[in-house]
């Protein structure tokens, strides 16, 4: 395996197996369940043999190792992170229909009136070959016999979205006790955490 498709951690701990636990581990992280891994590995086994070292290689520790630090590595990937989300959540409240196309008209001719015929037409603005990220902001593009449809995401929706994940409410009050006094279970978890902290405020 090439070292660059690893980080450094990843290496360390692929080096760590024997060759055929090598070859066993990447048939594994391409998707084969563990007797076709060890098939793949050409391991000695045969039958039922097979099978059971084929679960002993795959419970070994190092072997464990090493998958779990592929397959967490490929899960990171896999997930957006919060700038990621924040930067197209900023897009789609900041943009606008004229930040991406060009408005204008088309003469089209005659009508059997002899009246001018004009068409509406816009056109994708040079910025936004530049800039494709702006294409976030559209949610909707569809051609039909209006023309073509081109619809924006909510901008409003979306900065309300940033400010639930910036925390940029205002605080909520929140009752921890019902009519009666007694303490509501669904906040108990708060009013002990808000007691916590009074008593290391005032320690």
């Amino acid at each position: 395996m090439a070292s660059k498709k690893l980080t450094a951690e990843q290496q360390l701990l692929f080096d760590a197996l024997t060759p055929l636990q090598k070859k066993f581990a990447l048939a594994i992280v391409k998707g084969k369940n563990q007797t076709d891994a060890y098939k793949a590995a050409k391991g000695k086994a045969k039958g039922d043999a097979m099978r059971a070292a084929a679960s002993r290689m795959y419970a070994n520790v190092n072997v464990q190792a090493f998958l779990a630090s592929v397959q967490v590595s490929a899960v990171d990937d896999a997930i957006m992170t919060r700038e990621e989300a924040l930067k197209r959540l900023t897009t789609m409240g900041r943009a606008r229909i004229t930040d991406l196309v060009d408005f204008g008209e088309h003469d089209m001719g005659k009508d059997e009136d002899g009246r001018d015929v004009i068409q509406a037409t816009w056109r994708f603005k040079d910025s936004v070959k530049q800039s494709p990220e702006l294409l976030d902001a559209i949610a909707e593009l569809t051609a039909g016999k209006d023309g073509i449809k081109l619809k924006l995401h909510d901008a409003r929706g979306a900065i309300k979205q940033m400010a639930e994940m910036e925390g940029w409410q205002a605080p909520e009050k929140v009752e921890h006790s019902n009519p009666d006094g007694s303490l509501n279970p669904a906040n108990m978890a708060a009013a002990v955490i808000e007691a916590l902290k009074r008593k290391h405020a005032d320690n």
